[in-house]
């Protein structure tokens, strides 16, 4: 397999930033991280994106525990 001339990015064209936890909604990453990710050597990429990926579940466990809850409410309230 050969390397790709493309830099690691795990950008998915989603950019929103949330405002709560200041990550962007698509891939997880901080406004600084996406600013200095083209300034990242290869190996700096690669050691971020397990923290992308740690952050993208918790955000999910977060969003379903928040959905659980709204279910168990019975008007619908969090």
């Amino acid at each position: 397999m050969t390397k790709s001339p493309y830099p690691t990015t795990p950008c998915v064209a989603v950019c929103q930033i949330d405002p709560k936890s200041g990550f962007c909604l698509g891939c997880y990453r901080t406004l600084k991280e996406i600013a200095q990710w083209g300034k990242f050597s290869e190996e700096e990429r690669q050691a971020l994106l397990p923290e992308l990926d740690a952050r993208r579940e918790e955000d999910v466990r977060d969003w379903e525990a928040k959905k659980a809850r709204q279910e168990q409410a019975p008007d619908g309230t969090d």
